[in-house]
């Protein structure tokens, strides 16, 4: 069989168009020439696919084909890896070199294949057309949606313009891409069935619609999470999960499941990525500099390391779940002279496996969500933070005199390993007589021992060990802040100081800006450790090593932080507390309101597919008339109340219509003469004379109210057959 003539516009409109797609895709994840190779390979991968996927008598099978492409992207992949991970090429090209080069094979053999893969179905499988239109769609989407990132406010240009007229700038992209997408659909779309288009186009609108819908109920896709601490995540895996308050090992979301774990790479993935924006309602600087906002804490010794905790009585102040309604969180220090009470609103971006709060959390409740289009959740913690500074608490008794024996023991059990004892006690040395026995200073102490020695970096090689944290700090002392965080904490412990390693955010005061929001991002993601005072209560001594082999963070922008602030500070106060019934009348509300949409879409599909049905023999060639000609005639038939029954032969239904549409007998027998092989030539407008006839009879014997039902019914044509 000869190939089908292609021509070459469309061909290369669609080209272009996967090409683009691929660019939009990956301009975010590599660099310059890892963009254009994906351009490249989009190019050679859809006009490939375009030259052989029309050759029917090919031997090409397209389930051969899809096995080789993805393997050939398998492939492609592997050699890339091997040559960024090769010490040859580094040493033959260069290291910046061999990386560029490892990205351009990568996004070449990428996009290639799976652009070839998806041009050469649709061509063998036209209604899998389609598919390329959602990985176009997709593409748009992931560029417009996440903003960079989750930098929603840019470009600046349409972001300080939408602000200025009060309209959400995601509105003004979702309908650009939308808009973007409806284009690329009709040029990926344009195969030689033209008639088909309409109703390619009108399927297209409704996913559009669907689409927004979808987004109106579920947010926009969100920015990446807070890397490998866990911090983010469904709240309900954790209540779901079997052992979920316990202190097993080997999960897979350590800290849902009470284990935080120890990675030879740490990837905080997208640090620029906002996670949630924080408002104070005071004015509030902490004394080491940082706000820390606690998620969880591991504070229980598994003879391995620290996990959370089991018994009920300790580390009370970890709120485990979302509340529903005010919560008082039990175990909070009171209000004096060294702590005072903050109010802060919280707006999670990225929806999180549990709450965190500044400090010690004191109250927590849910209010309204100011924003659903950008925020998971809200909700409001009274917070009773640290005001006195630290040289103030020197002097203070480690732990509390209320506790019992195995809660002190609970809080200084350590590893055996006597190497820890004697590394905290020559540290001690240095310390002047009168505070040899001062928790604080002894914490300090072991503080600036890791500052000074230690180096941070998120690439290691204590996860292996039978305790990381003996491995890091009687090894190289190289890690990142779980290895930091329990090495100081068994140091601690080993001086008889009750210590635990708290997980959550660390933000410097610096990146506040003056402002009263805090945008919290996912590079901010930090595990440290923090001992507990007397009538003071746990006491933050965080690392913060000299030496460090990473890349320092970016400052936040604070455009971005400011905008996210504004939402925040939509929502009221205290009486916004949602009840059960106000709730569930919000949740009816917006089932109502999705209901109504679907009912839109479908209504809106149902004119446009009813509109072409008429309009199409205007636009169809004479050998078409026959059917587009006669199947118009069937809808004006339907619309007026006439159809045909069940069993019944075209012959008897055009029979009895004759009285009130007597030229139908006409297009009837045309129609059928045409559609079982009739040999004469075809007439396209005697056709077309018959059925304006009909429609001429129809407007003469039927009244216009009649008529009018007709045309205002929009599935009228669903009874035509």
């Amino acid at each position: 069989m000869k190939r089908q003539r292609d021509p070459w516009l469309p061909s290369l409109l669609r080209a272009l168009v996967l090409a683009l797609a691929a660019a939009i895709l990956c301009w975010r994840l590599t660099v310059p020439i890892g963009v254009a190779m994906a351009i490249a390979g989009a190019l050679v991968g859809a006009i490939t696919a375009d030259r052989l996927g029309r050759d029917r008598g090919s031997p090409l099978r397209l389930g051969t084909v899809l096995l080789l492409s993805l393997v050939i992207a398998a492939i492609g992949a592997w050699a890339a890896r091997v040559v960024v991970g090769s010490s040859a090429a580094a040493s033959l090209l260069g290291p910046m070199a061999a990386l560029h080069t490892s990205e351009a094979m990568l996004w070449f053999f990428l996009t290639g294949p799976l652009v070839f893969a998806l041009r050469f179905t649709a061509q063998r499988r036209p209604l899998w057309a389609v598919a390329e239109v959602l990985a176009v769609a997709l593409a748009i989407a992931v560029g417009f949606s996440a903003h960079r990132d989750g930098m929603v406010h840019r470009p600046l240009a349409i972001g300080d313009w939408a602000w200025s007229q009060g309209i959400d700038p995601v509105v003004i992209f979702l309908g650009l891409g939308g808009l973007a997408v409806f284009l690329l659909a009709g040029m990926l779309l344009s195969e030689e069935r033209r008639r088909r288009i309409p109703l390619h186009m009108s399927a297209l609108f409704a996913l559009a619609l669907a689409l927004l819908l979808f987004v109106r109920v579920n947010g926009l896709p969100k920015p990446q999470g807070a890397g490998d601490l866990g911090l983010t995540g469904d709240p309900e895996a954790e209540e779901n999960e079997p052992g979920g308050e316990g202190g097993g090992q080997g999960q897979d979301q350590s800290d849902q499941l009470g284990d935080i774990e120890f990675k030879d790479e740490y990837n905080s993935g997208g640090d620029q990525a906002p996670v949630a924006v924080v408002v104070l309602h005071d004015d509030y600087a902490p004394p080491t500099g940082v706000y820390y906002f606690r998620q969880s804490v591991f504070s229980q010794f598994n003879g391995r390391r620290l996990v959370q905790a089991l018994r009920d009585d300790v580390d009370r102040d970890v709120v485990k779940h979302f509340p529903f309604q005010p919560l008082d969180v039990p175990g909070a220090p009171a209000v004096s002279e060294r702590r005072m009470a903050l109010r802060t609103s919280m707006g999670l971006v990225v929806d999180h496996v549990r709450p965190f709060a500044l400090d010690s959390p004191a109250k927590i409740q849910p209010v309204r969500n100011p924003n659903p289009l950008h925020f998971q959740r809200a909700f409001e913690v009274r917070s009773h933070v640290q005001i006195q500074p630290y040289e103030e608490l020197l002097g203070q008794l480690p732990g509390s005199a209320d506790w019992p024996s195995d809660q002190w023991q609970h809080y200084t059990e350590s590893p055996t390993d006597p190497r820890y004892k004697e590394v905290a006690e020559g540290l001690l040395d240095g310390l002047r007589p009168e505070y040899q026995d001062d928790p604080l200073a002894q914490a300090l102490t072991v503080k600036n021992y890791l500052d000074v020695n230690g180096i941070y970096s998120r690439k290691s090689q204590h996860a292996d060990s039978p305790d990381p944290a003996a491995s890091f700090l009687f090894g190289d002392l190289t890690g990142y802040c779980v290895h930091f965080a329990h090495a100081a904490a068994y140091l601690y412990r080993s001086l008889d100081i009750p210590s635990r390693v708290a997980v959550g955010y660390a933000v410097e005061e610096g990146a506040r800006g003056g402002g009263s929001a805090i945008m919290i991002r996912s590079g901010d993601a930090h595990a440290w450790p923090e001992i507990y005072l007397e009538d003071v209560g746990w006491v933050v001594v965080d690392l913060a090593p000299q030496t460090t082999l990473d890349e320092p963070a970016q400052a936040p922008d604070s455009e971005l932080q400011r905008m996210l602030g504004e939402m925040m500070r939509q929502q009221p106060g205290d009486e916004t507390m949602l009840d059960d019934e106000l709730r569930n009348k919000i949740n009816l509300a917006a089932i109502a309101k999705g209901l109504a949409v679907v009912l839109a879409v479908l209504l809106v599909v149902a004119y446009v597919i009813k509109i072409y049905r008429l309009l199409s023999p205007r636009f169809a060639g004479s050998a078409e008339q026959y059917r587009v000609a006669y199947r118009a005639t069937l809808d004006r038939l339907a619309g007026i109340g006439l159809r045909r029954r069940y069993g019944e032969s075209r012959e008897r239904f055009a029979d009895r219509t004759e009285q009130m549409a007597p030229s139908f007998v006409g297009l009837t027998r045309e129609h059928l003469g045409s559609a079982l092989g009739s040999q004469r030539a075809l007439d396209g407008d005697s056709v077309r004379r018959l059925a304006a006839a009909v429609d001429h009879e129809i407007q003469h014997r039927i009244p216009r109210w009649r008529r009018l039902l007709g045309a205002i019914n929009p599935v009228s044509w669903l009874l035509a057959r």
